[in-house]
């Protein structure tokens, strides 16, 4: 019986192996705690009065665009617990120069927030503290808050797509209605979330370790003696006397005693004439 023999056939299988990449978007560092979460969109996060109706903190993270439009009003119409009028001497150099020693200090500065008469945003800061000057203002004054306010109004403008982030805490000792110390914080913000870290160099800066810059400025003031816990205040400097000579003593006795001795004198028929010197 014939037969034929079948050939082996072989066939060779290509496998083709596909692989799916996922599209992933990596998120960016977490920031600090101490920060606000990042929206990118304006929060101001204002703590409540206490119970001795103190401000706590106010807490703002902005963009170039969140910048208040409106005019600042001339005055501020509210008074923060603690807060005197008072108006003294600078100095003791016999000028006779005075100036008001405290002002409504706001936390988070008008140029920020946009408010002006919200308690919760101000504390009785001397205006040295405030404006960097006893009766003036002084923007080079680091250990002041408008040189810092300034400086990071500058901030923002120079880095129209990324965001601030300020924190501003007074710190009371006890039950004292004024502070002693008000602290800053400050820090930036990239689009992507990514911190960015603010500083200008001064020696109140202090950076924690999360890259945030903290800085510690006093309330105090060299003309005054504060009593914290009530906000009353005395001068240390006396106010400028006015030297009298005895010959202006004199002549001022003789100028009354004069004035005193006029009288005015009636002619019969006719008008009145003035006034005439009894002798």
């Amino acid at each position: 019986m014939g037969g034929h023999k079948e050939e082996a056939k072989s066939t060779t299988e290509t496998v083709v192996k596909v692989t799916t990449v996922e599209a992933t978007t990596v998120a960016p560092a977490k920031l600090p705690d101490s920060l606000l979460p990042f929206k990118k969109e304006k929060q101001l996060v204002l703590g409540e009065l206490d119970k001795l109706e103190r401000s706590t903190s106010a807490h703002i993270q902005l963009n170039i665009k969140d910048k208040p439009k409106s005019k600042r009003e001339p005055k501020i119409s509210v008074d923060p617990v603690g807060w005197h009028n008072y108006k003294m001497p600078i100095d003791d150099s016999g000028s006779g120069k005075e100036a008001w020693l405290m002002n409504r200090g706001h936390l988070v500065g008008y140029q920020f927030s946009g408010l002006d008469n919200e308690l919760r945003n101000l504390t009785p800061m001397t205006a040295l503290l405030n404006t960097g000057s006893l009766s003036d203002k002084d923007s080079a004054n680091q250990t002041a808050m408008l040189f810092y306010e300034n400086n990071l109004a500058d901030w923002i403008n120079a880095h129209p797509n990324d965001w601030l982030d300020y924190k501003v805490t007074p710190i009371y000792q006890g039950d004292e209605l004024i502070p002693r110390q008000v602290e800053l914080q400050y820090a930036g913000i990239k689009s992507d979330g990514t911190l960015m870290k603010i500083s200008f160099g001064t020696k109140q800066e202090k950076t924690d370790d999360d890259g945030v810059t903290h800085v510690i400025l006093e309330n105090t003031s060299p003309n005054a003696k504060i009593d914290y816990a009530t906000g009353n205040a005395e001068p240390l400097f006396a106010k400028k006397k006015v030297e009298t000579t005895v010959v202006q003593t004199e002549a001022a006795t003789e100028a009354t005693v004069n004035q005193e001795e006029q009288r005015t004198v009636y002619v019969a028929k006719k008008r009145k004439v003035g006034c005439v010197l009894v002798q």
